[in-house]
Order: structure tokens, then sequence, then C-alpha cells
């Protein structure tokens, strides 16, 4: 019952969610909050309910997601944990409801297979999605960055 009353009251803070940049760029932190804090409830609030798309490069692999109930959520997030900051955030516009979020996300992340990385950074490149009067992720790519690399803005692609 305290389950139903949390998506309820999430849902009604998100009901009247505006379709721009900013609350998706709200969205997106808070998604990450929810990642690090193991909120299964606002994690599976936040995936877009079609399914998705997964990609690691690091992994070399794009994955189809079939469209979540609360137990994939579960059944896939318990196994990941993460301290993780966005930064850098960039968002353009694509349609009147899709969304490309370009950032990094720097800290630490346990993998699904137990291996720790105390100093994780990635490239991310997200699709979101408005739908059901909010921000509903559909697309995942993530890039590791070399130790030596730090995260910056998008800046005009060197033409030296």
């Amino acid at each position: 019952m305290i389950r139903f009353l949390f998506l309820i009251c999430l849902f009604s803070l998100n009901s009247f969610s505006d379709n721009n940049e900013e609350a998706l760029k709200e969205t997106l932190i808070k998604f990450w909050e929810a990642r690090n804090e193991r909120n299964y409830e606002a994690i599976f609030f936040y995936e877009s309910k079609i399914g998705a798309i997964t990609g690691s490069s690091s992994e070399n692999h794009f994955y189809m997601d079939p469209p979540p109930d609360f137990k994939s959520v579960l059944d896939y997030y318990s196994k990941v944990e993460s301290n993780v900051t966005p930064s850098n955030i960039k968002i353009i516009k694509l349609s009147d409801t899709v969304y490309l979020t370009l950032y990094y996300l720097s800290g630490s992340y346990k993998y699904s297979n137990g291996k720790v990385n105390n100093n994780y950074q990635a490239r991310v490149s997200n699709i979101w999605l408005f739908e059901d009067e909010g921000f509903k992720l559909y697309y995942k790519n993530f890039s590791n960055l070399r130790n030596d690399l730090k995260p910056m803005d998008i800046i005009a692609y060197p033409m030296d």
C-alpha cells in the first residue's frame, strides 16, 4: 500500500511537468539520485514503458530491453550500485516529445558482475521521451573515459 501511495505521489508531482529542456535536466538529475539511492519505485517511474535500448561501448553491445515491470527493474537495479554525479549536461530537442541528452558521469560504480570502479567516468548519451505527462528514459549508451581524460563541455569539432 505504501508503495502504491508513493507511486501516486511521484506521478502527481510529475503530472504537472513541463515539456522543456529545463524540466528534462531536473528529471535527469532526479533519475541519477534515484539510482544512487537505489529507489526502485522512482527508477521504474522514469523508465519508458515501451521498452528501451541500452548500449555499452566498453562491452561493444546493444541490448533491447522489453517493456519494464517493477520486478524486472528490481532484478536489474538491485545488482548494481552507483554514487555518480552527472555533469556538463547538454540537451537537444529532436521533436515535440523526443530529446537527446549528452553528459558525463563521475563517481563510483559497482557493476552487476560485482566489479567495483571507484574512479568511474563515462560519456553518456540518452534519448528521453515525453510520455504520460513526464520524461521517460528510452535509450542509454555509456562509454567509459580513459583515466587521463576529464569531463568537458561539448565543443565544435576541431578542424586543425
